[in-house]
């Protein structure tokens, strides 16, 4: 069976790339460009139309005779009424094509290549490599000979993934500045050609971020910065995602940058691999996409594939939503977590009910195919020993729960032309009302509710718990819907919603929620919070006050490390855009901007700007305030009155008893 490992839309054809032997063959197949038209829609010119059965808004597709004709409609077409655009000329193709990128390859069979740029912002010093055939190599000395032995490696190895990891901002930008200024042709594209650029955005979470694209034709270029942030958004325990950072929290080894990557593409790009198998999209966009958006270009694709017509979406309504809810604050010891597993997913399956416009049924049979697959990853995942293995596994389980808990989502998604408001609420009332039968049956059975989130539990065990409880809470599921006891901890401590601490039996302490260890508090603030974390769970309330006055002497004294009263923040924009904002009065000032555009130094979207204050008052306005850590030159010109009120601030919102003895 075909297996394409890239396409590419040219020339009024999409072409297929294909492994063959160590290199790769292309397939053509015609294309036309198309958009989507009500009944009444009309389109200039002499275009071909073929009529889509159903009663879908949508209900013609209009076929273009050149990419020329195409372009040139375009921007007048996005104007009119009852036209549908897919903006993408890649995931027009592969809608109306019955091939996905992947398809029955599994992960191992991906070539990839890591590198890695090294120079001074003018010019290159070194490029290193690794793939995944195990070969390293680094290419040192002159540079125009470095960037051609890059290029050659490339050629050579014919990777169908180049990574890098921060490299849309620094690496790739750099390198292809360099080869022009050298008048060296890059020629890493396996049509023979060097890279493109465009500027894009992405969302990772409640965060935007603009960064320069880059492709090469018949590869995917992939930055893992940006699995790392959508990773993070996901899980929100990172400490940070710098390298460093990452190879301590996956126990990555040691190695090279390259050979440090490739350890980190084994753990994050398995989930975005098998999630374009299914999705009519290249791979790069398969990763950056919104999930919504991404079910949206499935659930289209799966229609028009039935040449059938697609409906216009629901107007946007409010619904109430999932229980979210703190019962008890406090330290808790004997806690479990009780999860069901994939209740939305698993609530619409037992609804056995498409959303209302959705003719075909396409919508519960996808999510069937997805929900067996995730199940599946993380079942595996809990036989495996520690390590890279189940890493990928629960890497892959993660993102295709949040793909399939996206159906539900897609339900409430204002572009989605499948949205189902009243099918939405039925899932959420329906979800509600078990969660809160299992709260009742713990509590009729002595445990304590500690904390409850949409499909999950924390609960302190009731003396004498011989698995009654277990039996009684299975009692209550209905058909089709499955508990599963998934943790269990020495202690919790919880502060408020969603913002917990969690002892495991083997000592490591687990924080949850931006109170406890939001990367926007300064670091000696998530130290301390920690500390008294740690001696609430450990039953050393005497811990907190020690580093209570441990950080306020350190502050007083200026003997503290600056990198711990700095705050960090990433630019999602670029300053200049910031700029051009506030001069149109649609922004407000924001210190790391401000401080960006006063160094003189070449701020892009992504970087992170990392401050303190300055001045002598504990109640100062942060713009005009702080400055840039990387500006201070030994002085210590710290806001000692600004940090010790957020020491104070600290200590009572934790309510630390004791700290004014000494």
């Amino acid at each position: 069976m075909r297996s394409a490992v890239a396409a590419e839309v040219a020339g009024g054809m999409v072409e297929f790339y294909f492994h063959e032997g160590d290199g790769f063959r292309v397939e053509k197949e015609a294309f036309s460009p198309f958009v989507l038209l009500s009944a009444d829609a009309g389109i200039p010119g002499d275009i071909r139309i073929e009529t889509l059965s159903g009663g879908g808004f949508f209900c013609r597709m209009a076929f273009f005779a050149s990419f020329e004709e195409y372009n040139e409609l375009l921007p007048q077409l996005k104007k009119l009424p009852g036209v549908m655009v897919f903006n993408s000329l890649l995931q027009q193709a592969l809608t109306v094509s019955n091939c996905r990128l992947f398809e029955n390859m599994e992960f191992d069979s991906l070539r990839q290549m890591q590198f890695a740029v090294t120079g001074d912002g003018e010019k290159i010093t070194a490029v290193k490599i690794a793939d995944t055939s195990g070969k390293t190599e680094e290419f040192t000395g002159d540079e125009a000979q470095i960037i051609r032995s890059f290029s050659q490696v490339v050629t050579a190895f014919d990777p169908d993934v180049l990574t890098g990891f921060n490299c849309c901002r620094e690496d790739l930008p750099l390198l292809t500045r360099r080869a022009k200024k050298l008048k060296i042709a890059l020629e890493c594209g396996r049509d023979g050609r060097g890279f493109t650029t465009k500027q894009s955005r992405y969302s990772a979470g409640e965060k935007q971020y603009s960064y320069q694209r880059f492709s090469l034709a018949g590869r995917h270029v992939v930055d893992l910065l940006h699995l790392v942030q959508l990773y993070d958004a996901a899980h929100r325990d990172l400490e940070d995602h710098d390298l460093i950072s990452l190879q301590k929290y996956f126990a990555l080894p040691g190695g090279s940058v390259p050979e440090i990557l490739r350890e980190l593409s084994k753990i994050l790009l398995p989930a975005y691999f098998y999630r374009t198998r299914s999705l009519p999209l290249g791979f790069q966009e398969s990763i950056l996409r919104g999930s919504g958006s991404a079910l949206d270009a499935l659930l289209c694709a799966e229609y028009l594939r039935l040449r059938r017509a697609i409906p216009l979406p629901e107007s946007p309504r409010p619904y109430a939503g999932a229980i979210s809810s703190m019962e008890k604050a406090g330290v808790f010891h004997r806690v479990r977590h009780c999860d069901v597993r994939s209740l939305y997913p698993s609530l619409l399956l037992s609804f056995k009910e498409n959303p209302c416009r959705d003719e075909a049924g396409i919508f519960l049979k996808k999510l069937d195919e997805l929900r067996t697959f995730r199940l599946r990853a993380k079942d595996q995942a809990k036989t495996l020993p520690p390590g890279s293995a189940r890493q990928q596994l629960e890497s892959l389980q993660s993102s295709f729960k949040i793909l399939i808990n996206s159906f539900y989502g897609y339900l409430g998604f204002a572009q989605g032309a499948f949205n189902d408001y009243t099918l939405a609420e039925k899932v959420t009332a329906a979800g509600r009302n078990l969660l809160n039968k299992l709260i009742s049956t713990l509590l009729e059975n002595n445990a304590v509710v500690i904390e409850a989130d949409t499909d999950g539990i924390y609960f302190q065990i009731p003396e004498n718990d011989n698995n009654a409880l277990d039996d009684a809470l299975n009692a209550v599921l209905p058909p089709g819907i499955e508990l599963e006891f998934d943790a269990e901890y020495s202690a919790m401590y919880s502060y408020k919603a969603k913002n917990y601490a969690l002892l495991s039996p083997d000592g490591t302490i687990h924080l949850t929620g931006a109170a406890l260890k939001s990367r926007s508090l300064e670091g000696f603030q998530r130290k301390f919070i920690f500390d008294i974390a740690s001696g609430f769970l450990h039953n050393d309330p005497e811990r907190a006050v020690r580093s209570y006055h441990f950080w306020k002497n350190a502050i007083s004294n200026h003997t503290v490390a600056l990198e711990d009263l700095a705050k960090s923040e990433i630019l999602s924009d670029s300053p200049e855009n910031y700029r051009k904002k506030l001069a149109s009065g649609k922004g407000r000032r924001s210190a790391p901007y401000e401080l960006a555009l006063a160094s003189g130094r070449e701020f892009k979207a992504g970087d992170k700007v990392r401050f303190y204050m300055t001045g002598t008052k504990a109640k100062l306005p942060v713009v005009g305030n702080c400055r840039l850590l990387a500006d201070n030159q030994g002085e210590r010109d710290e806001n000692t009155a600004w940090y010790l009120a957020k020491l104070d601030e600290i200590a009572g919102n934790f309510a630390v008893a004791g700290i004014q003895e000494q």
